[in-house]
């Protein structure tokens, strides 16, 4: 098995919005059914799609990752051909993250007679728009997760949470010359940023120095109301998110939110409610082979998963959905030669 050209097929799959999704999943579920993998799908609702799940024996660890890319533009290179030059990897793909893929598949393979136990591996499908794939799979995964994102080898614990919202107010459509006689629906809306905005500068004072930013966040991010300049709106769309810092908070931030929509009378769509990764198991053994555990203010799949030990760890530089991507070929090496010790760590 040669790791290159091992990367440089997934690479060759195009996966931007899943296009050539049942054909990459199936190629690698035959390259593992033939390592004795015992190999299921999971598809989404109209069969155009599907994840993958490798079992093999009893599983004590498993791999997640997404096949999924971003689009391309302007790339000096072909996005589909994994080309080499100076000691770099470029392909879409590579650093985010059929690198990570194409390492834990190398891996496996070439430890996977000296396992004493077992491994899972667990392939998804839109992680980049909507997760999905990742909510297809069900509770069969082991306390021991790796997810395989690019982190340049170093092992992240802790991710912010995600609470994504749509609040709609309602008015009294009137002419503009008579405003007594409507009700402005981008008022209200506007007095809601209001208290919310105050809420939230409240929320910020409490911090967790893991994360570059300390503090929970807030995004007010679309605005959609009215149709003429002349006409009293009686509608107007809010879309806002929270990126939170602690799982209290998502239970605080969901409570306020109810509040100000019952007293402006509004709608509510909770569109995403994901609560921190906060991995407190002793990964001592990962950090003495790697380099000291960090966090991201970003989400990923882990934040689906309630399971004891999960972690991020894969290759890099980390330069997902750039023009160009790559990863070193120092980093995929050494990322192979990780999970290697990683696997037979947790499969003793």
């Amino acid at each position: 098995m040669d790791r290159i050209k091992l990367l440089e097929r997934l690479v060759s799959y195009n996966t931007i919005n899943d296009q050539d999704n049942l054909l990459i999943m199936d190629y690698v579920g035959n390259y593992l059914d033939t390592l004795g993998f015992k190999i299921t799908f999971k598809y989404n609702s109209d069969k155009s799609k599907k994840c993958l799940i490798a079992k093999y024996k009893n599983p004590n660890i498993a791999f997640i990752g997404h096949t999924d890319t971003v689009g391309y533009s302007n790339w000096k290179y072909d996005p589909f051909k994994l080309t080499i030059k100076d000691n770099r990897l470029y392909g879409l793909g590579t650093c985010d993250m059929k690198g990570g893929i194409a390492a834990f598949l190398c891996a496996v393979t070439e430890i996977i007679d000296k396992l004493e136990n077992g491994v899972m591996i667990i392939l998804t499908f839109d992680e980049e728009i909507g997760f999905s794939g990742i909510k297809l799979i069900d509770n069969v995964i082991p306390d021991n997760v790796i997810i395989g994102e690019p982190t340049s080898l170093v092992p992240i614990t802790n991710t912010k949470g995600c609470m994504e919202y749509k609040v709609t107010f309602k008015g009294v459509r009137a002419h503009s010359s008579s405003p007594n006689k409507g009700d402005n629906a981008i008022i209200k809306c506007l007095n809601f940023i209001s208290e919310l905005r105050v809420f939230y500068e409240k929320l910020k004072q409490e911090e967790n120095p893991l994360f570059e930013i300390p503090y929970t966040t807030m995004n007010i991010a679309k605005i959609n109301g009215g149709d003429s300049i002349n006409v009293i709106p009686d509608n107007c769309e809010l879309s806002f998110d929270f990126r939170t810092i602690n799982r209290k908070q998502n239970k605080v931030i969901n409570e306020k939110i109810k509040k100000l929509v019952n007293k402006y009378g509004a709608n509510l769509e909770i569109i995403t409610n994901l609560y921190p990764l906060d991995n407190t198991s002793d990964i001592a053994f990962i950090e003495n082979i790697t380099t000291k555990k960090s966090a991201i203010n970003f989400v990923t799949e882990a934040s689906f998963l309630d399971k004891k030990n999960v972690f991020i760890l894969g290759p890099g530089p980390n330069n997902e959905h750039k023009c160009n991507e790559f990863i070193d070929i120092n980093s995929y090496n050494e990322t192979i030669e990780i999970y290697k010790k990683i696997i037979e760590f947790y499969t003793k």
